[in-house]
């Protein structure tokens, strides 16, 4: 990313250091940020000091932890250069790092000072990452319902939105993360998805080619949909609506192999557990999503709906 983009990020950062590191989920490790440490330490980063972190998800993820944690947090920017970074994971303060088979299980609530997102960034970005970004879109879409939802349906993944897309979908998490800054209750909405979706993206980590987040979001929602037509909510014509629209932008992808030992145990690693219990975003209808507790034999009959639907 840096190669693609050096004058301008050059321009940015003024003649301050400058550090590189590999992008990706498997980023998100203790020994990638012991070394952002270490170079905070050798570059004498200060209290007073501004931290620019440059990069999708993950790096933003990890440096926003990083800075959050250096001399008990130190101000940061993000510039997020991936669709996925720009309409999720640069808003809301969320920072995490993983550990074990678990997603983000060591973090912090920090808020970046500022954020700069310019779409041309998405202009170069493989046709992949692109399509994974939309699922965040979607999911954004899902919740709110109405406009947006008839929108984004009607849009190819495979093209970069539209600025004014960008600006809605961004402005679908700002509203509700004002809400709930520390996702004590509505901003739980936001995990639509999620938690069957984080058990795909980490038991894909084994896999020669593991799922990018939004593949593994897109599948966590069309069978966490199921569940929710299965309990009652969601009406076959919204489920059918979805089902179609991830088939079309190929992202009803295949499950990475898994034994259900290993897929109870990362399952159970879940942040959104509480009293021994999983509470999951059940989307009812565009615009409508509930927090409803949910028994792991539902999830896995989710699963198995799945692979069904796959033959």
């Amino acid at each position: 990313m840096y190669a693609l983009w050096k004058p301008l990020i050059d321009t940015l950062r003024a003649g301050t250091p400058l550090l590189t590191v590999e992008g990706g989920e498997a980023m998100k490790t203790l020994p990638v940020v012991r070394r952002l440490w270490k170079k905070l330490w050798q570059y004498e980063v200060e209290r007073q000091d501004v931290v620019v972190f440059i990069g999708g998800g993950s790096m933003l993820d990890v440096g926003g932890f990083v800075a959050s944690t250096w001399k008990r947090g130190v101000p940061f920017v993000y510039v997020p250069t991936t669709l996925i970074a720009q309409v999720d994971a640069a808003i809301g303060g969320k920072t995490g790092i993983n550990f074990k088979a678990g997603k983000n299980l060591i973090g912090t609530f920090a808020e970046p000072v500022a954020i700069w997102a310019y779409r041309g960034f998405l202009e170069t970005l493989p046709a992949r990452e692109v399509r994974s970004g939309w699922v965040e879109v979607l999911k954004h879409a899902m919740i709110v319902g109405g406009a947006l939802w008839e929108l984004v349906l009607a849009r190819d993944f495979t093209q970069v939105p539209s600025l004014a897309i960008l600006e809605q979908a961004a402005a679908v998490k700002w509203e509700i993360v004002a809400q709930d800054p520390t996702e004590k209750d509505r901003r739980r909405v936001l995990n639509l998805g999620h938690t069957l979706g984080h058990v795909w993206e980490s038991l894909s980590l084994s896999q020669a080619i593991p799922f990018t987040h939004g593949e593994a979001v897109a599948v966590g929602l069309v069978q966490e949909a199921w569940l929710s037509y299965q309990k009652g909510y969601l009406a076959p014509a919204h489920l059918d609506q979805l089902v179609e629209k991830i088939r079309s932008e190929k992202l009803l992808l295949p499950l990475p192999s898994f034994t259900w030992e290993r897929w109870l145990k990362t399952l159970l690693q879940d942040k959104k557990r509480k009293a021994g219990r999983l509470y999951v975003p059940i989307w009812a209808a565009p615009g409508e999503v509930r927090i409803e507790p949910v028994r792991v034999q539902e999830l896995q009959a989710a699963v198995r709906w799945y692979k069904k639907l796959l033959r």
